[in-house]
């Protein structure tokens, strides 16, 4: 999301509409859209003050209420795994919702239990297939085309 417009620009807009010049002649000459124009007039008009909100807006984070919980349990248990962390605490949101609340605490965990590493996936070995005769398949070539 951009940055607010600065308290002087925004009194020089409404300054220049209170002098009577048109919305649309006021944007072009401060390079601003004829919409923020008239929402700044609107924001004067019910606040009385032309200050941009402030304040984070968005949903509350989830996981805020349980960050002393969560960071316990790790301290407690470092290799604990996002998914024992979650029921063992009975955190409300997904693994994703752990995740990002964990990274912007600057804490990272293991992805995965130590143990057994996953293979690449292997093809079968051609010979192995029933049906399979070894020798490739035989394609047609086009009349006229020689080997």
């Amino acid at each position: 999301m951009p940055a607010p417009l600065s308290m002087d620009l925004r009194t020089r807009i409404v300054a220049a509409c209170d002098a009577g010049d048109s919305p649309a002649d006021v944007a072009q000459t401060f390079s601003v859209t004829t919409r923020t124009v008239y929402k700044l007039l609107a924001v004067r008009r019910e606040r009385g003050s032309l200050q941009p909100r402030s304040g984070q807006r968005g949903p509350k984070p989830k996981l805020q209420e349980h960050r002393d919980a969560i960071l316990q349990a790790i301290r407690k248990a470092p290799g604990t795994t996002l998914e024992e962390l979650r029921t063992q605490l009975k955190l409300p949101g997904c693994l994703a919702t752990l995740w990002s609340a964990l990274r912007r605490w600057g804490i990272t965990l293991k992805k995965s239990r130590a143990g057994r590493r996953t293979a690449p996936a292997r093809r079968p070995d051609p010979s192995s297939v029933v049906g399979h005769s070894g020798s490739r398949p035989h394609r047609a070539r086009p009349a006229g085309v020689s080997r």
